[in-house]
Formats: structure tokens, C-alpha cells, sequence
């Protein structure tokens, strides 16, 4: 088994917005940096709060929200609707 990251070069190049088809290495490892940060802060964000939603696996008394909130929640915490300008 190989340690190859899962963004591979032509994923890269499928979704560079330069409007060529030729990406260079240090975008592509560029891009790989990113997906990766992304995925620990989704990682992250999954540890503090997928207890507050109902996997159909607890037993525990009280409000859970159901899980197919949870894609709406993830997506806002992730791609926050505030920019740097409008929080200067």
C-alpha cells in the first residue's frame, strides 16, 4: 500500500481555477496542504459536537438534533458567511 495523498495530480489540475490545464507542483502540494488542514478542522469541529446530534445510537435522555441537520451545521461552520473585511 502506497502513501499517496487522494488529491492526485489530475484532481488537481480538474479543479484548478487558472483556466490551463497545467498546474504547477508547488500548487498541487499547495492544494494537498489545504485539503488536508480542511479535514483536521472537520475532524475537529466532528469530535465537539457530533454529541449533540441522534445517531440512533444513544441512550441518552434529552435534545439531540437529527442527523441530517448535521451536513447543514458542518457546512456552515466550515464555510463561515463573515470575512475578515466585514469583521474589521
Amino acid at each position: 500500500m502506497t502513501n499517496q495523498h487522494p488529491l492526485t495530480d489530475e484532481i488537481c489540475e480538474e479543479i484548478s481555477l487558472r483556466g490551463i490545464s497545467i498546474t504547477m507542483p508547488i500548487e498541487r502540494n499547495n492544494m494537498r496542504e489545504a485539503a488536508d488542514w480542511q479535514l483536521g478542522k472537520v475532524i475537529e469541529w466532528l469530535d465537539e459536537n457530533l454529541c449533540n446530534y441522534n445517531t440512533g445510537t444513544e441512550s441518552c435522555p434529552g435534545f439531540f438534533w437529527p442527523m441530517s441537520r448535521l451536513t447543514v451545521d458542518l457546512e456552515r461552520a466550515m464555510r463561515p458567511t463573515n470575512t475578515q473585511e466585514e469583521e474589521s
